[in-house]
């Protein structure tokens, strides 16, 4: 069976996300403790960048979504299918990410 552009597209976005995301838990743990930070600065450039990384992340997720609802309305039924795993696997990603950056921040000191 032939994949329909409707179900590329979702496995890319949830590769996309997914990808992003153990990017910023790398960060997290091996990079945001090494960089700079003054110490009379209530923040440093690490955290900027984990900020920015953050509206990164949350941007793909809108995006999926977006892509999702698009997909439940056009879509085939595969397509369908796929927009629904979508959505549950960036709901995944969503709820874990807090927990899985904790692990990560406890691991950087």
């Amino acid at each position: 069976m032939e994949m329909s552009k409707g179900t590329k597209a979702t496995i890319w976005m949830g590769g996309i996300c997914a990808i992003h995301m153990i990017g910023m838990l790398v960060f997290r743990a091996f990079i945001y403790a090494d960089m700079f930070k003054a110490p009379e600065d209530p923040y440093g450039i690490s955290d900027i960048i984990e900020f920015l990384l953050g509206c990164a992340f949350l941007f793909f997720l809108a995006a999926s979504g977006l892509l999702s609802i698009a997909l439940l309305f056009k879509g085939n039924a595969q397509s369908k299918k796929s927009a629904i795993f979508l959505v549950l696997f960036c709901m995944v990603l969503f709820v874990s990410y807090t927990p899985l950056h904790r692990l990560a921040a406890g691991w950087s000191s």
